[in-house]
C-alpha cells in the first residue's frame, strides 16, 4: 500500500524502481534461503535438479508477488 502511494505521488524516482524491485525480491528469497544455501543450490543445479527446480519456482513466485505489490 505504501509503495503504491509512493508511486502514485512520485516519491520514488523511476531509476529507483528497479533497485526497489530487486531489493524486495532478495528480501523475500532470504526468508527461505540464506546466501550460502542459494549458492549451494546454484552450484549443484545439475546434480540436484529437483532441489534447483523448487528453488527456481520459489524465486519466480517472489518476482510475481513483488510485481503485484509494486503494481507493475
Amino acid at each position: 500500500m505504501k509503495v503504491r502511494l509512493a508511486k502514485k505521488n512520485r516519491e520514488v524516482n523511476p531509476e529507483s524502481w528497479e533497485q526497489l524491485y530487486e531489493n524486495l525480491i532478495i528480501r523475500k528469497i532470504r526468508k527461505r534461503y540464506s546466501v550460502n544455501q542459494e549458492l549451494a543450490i546454484l552450484r549443484q543445479r545439475d546434480a540436484k535438479p529437483e532441489e534447483f527446480a523448487e528453488y527456481n519456482a520459489y524465486v519466480e513466485q517472489c518476482k510475481v508477488s513483488v510485481k503485484k505489490k509494486l503494481d507493475i
